[in-house]
């Protein structure tokens, strides 16, 4: 891989290792643009918007995809300021552990009652693409409860977040995107109406209720910015960040009984696997000024994109920090939700649903392991990505006893390093079994496997696309 452009539906990570161990700051011919994979300067580029300006709002239909100018999203200096501030006290963690108690808990639970009964089920399709929509419909006073709506608003924000990947240069994903704007916002505009004149318990109500003078204006078209903004940023990324997590669990049969019924791990693994596996790996934004960052000379009007899921891998900040470890003392020092100025207003409830999705599924669950029939997971996506499908088998905790009869059986691996074509997919779906050489083959770590590495070491061979990789009994 020679550019971040080439990246689509491939495990980053390798590349990023490389940009890495060559300096901070990159000039991308591909991407047309600079790439800033270190985390100090990460963080630079996110905390200094003078300098580095945040430029969606120059973005031709920019206004028609996220639901007009007056959202958080687009506004600019002392207005995003004041309107990023409200939005957040309406997101603090004290708020958000009342929300878990009133509706979030309940929809996580309906989600996992749908599936009950079921020995074979895909967690990302029917569990955890769906919570979050589940929530910010719930929130904003949507019914929740209408499938088919909720599926429509889940394809109307990914067709919106495919032409966001294109930085407003695809007239045929911005008409397609504008399109399911449109659609959004015949969905949210009677409720933003009739909330005006019946408020009711929902963030749409507070909106009318306590965002005047927020703006100079403050009206039908503001909230509806707002409510946009929360719909589109709160369901794609959670849903990564959800699946994100679930892999790893999956990956990591050992950390289930670890994290199970302490709401204080589950927060460290939610925290871990936004660091490892960053749900947006990129950012935007473009030189207000000729700049030198780690003496790399960006000049005036250079777009720049702010590598959070390298900076997140950054051995300068991490130590080893390709391994997943709930014990590293700066968890939350991760880039995963940004830092300064734009910093994520739902983070605080991202979290959230992670420790809900998390604690239950593993309080329902005592067997959670890969399902070695079905189609296995692939990393897919660009600037925000994940894994899917997660086909899993599941048990409760009182049938979970068969499956552990096996923990001491063993498996064989090999690998043709001679085949290997470098995708690296299996350094990321079995990390502890499978690494790369130097010149970026496969190497196997460990030759004789247990049973919780064997479901991964699968998964790895069943989709290496060389077929280089060989698990046997």
């Amino acid at each position: 891989m020679e550019s971040l452009k080439e990246a689509r539906d491939q495990d980053p990570y390798p590349f990023f290792a490389d940009r890495l161990a060559r300096g901070p700051v990159h000039w991308d011919e591909g991407m047309n643009a600079w790439i800033v994979v270190g985390y100090e300067e990460c963080r630079y580029i996110q905390l200094n918007e003078d300098l580095f300006a945040h430029p969606y709002f120059e973005l031709k239909g920019a206004a028609d995809v996220y639901g007009g100018p007056k959202g958080v999203l687009l506004l600019q200096g002392e207005q995003h300021h004041r309107v990023h501030n409200f939005l957040l006290q309406h997101f603090t963690p004290t708020t958000v552990r009342k929300y878990r108690t009133a509706f979030i808990a309940e929809l996580v639970s309906a989600r996992l009652d749908a599936i009950e009964g079921r020995t074979h089920v895909d967690l990302a399709a029917e569990f955890a693409s769906v919570v979050p929509s589940d929530v910010i419909a719930a929130l904003l006073g949507l019914d929740w409860r209408d499938e088919e709506l909720m599926a429509k608003c889940r394809r109307w924000n990914s067709t919106m977040f495919r032409w966001t990947e294109t930085f407003g240069e695809d007239e045929e994903a911005y008409a397609e995107a504008a399109a399911a704007a449109s659609a959004l916002n015949e969905v949210l505009l009677p409720v933003i109406r009739a909330r005006r004149d019946e408020p009711r318990d929902d963030l749409i109500s507070v909106l009318w209720e306590q965002g005047q003078g927020v703006l100079e204006q403050w009206g039908e078209e503001e909230i509806l910015a707002q409510a946009r903004v929360l719909f589109f940023a709160g369901t794609d990324t959670t849903a990564h960040f959800l699946k994100n997590a679930i892999h790893t669990l999956l990956n990591h049969p050992e950390l289930q009984d670890r994290i199970r019924g302490d709401e204080r791990q589950i927060v460290a693994f939610g925290e871990e696997v936004l660091r490892y596996l960053a749900p947006v790996q990129f950012r935007v934004r473009v030189a207000t000024r000729d700049v030198e960052v780690a003496g790399r000379l960006i000049a005036k009007g250079d777009r720049v994109h702010p590598v959070n899921g390298a900076a997140n891998r950054d051995p300068r900040q991490f130590h080893h920090p390709e391994t997943v470890d709930l014990d590293r003392g700066n968890l939350k020092t991760h880039v995963a939700f940004n830092v300064g100025p734009r910093y994520c207003v739902g983070a605080a409830l991202s979290r959230g649903e992670e420790v809900e999705v998390i604690s239950q599924l593993l309080d329902r669950y005592g067997t959670l392991r890969w399902d070695r029939d079905a189609e296995p997971a692939r990393y897919r996506g660009y600037m925000p990505r994940s894994f899917s499908p997660l086909n899993a088998v599941v048990a409760p905790a009182e049938e979970a006893a068969p499956a552990t009869a096996t923990a001491t059986a063993t498996a064989t691996v090999s690998a043709d390093a001679d085949a290997c074509v470098g995708a690296g997919n299996c350094v990321l779906v079995a990390p502890s079994v499978f690494g790369l050489d130097d010149d970026g083959a496969v190497a196997v770590l460990r030759e004789r496997i247990g049973a919780a590495d064997r479901p991964a070491a699968d998964a790895a061979a069943a989709g290496c696309p060389a077929a280089a990789i060989i698990v046997e009994e």
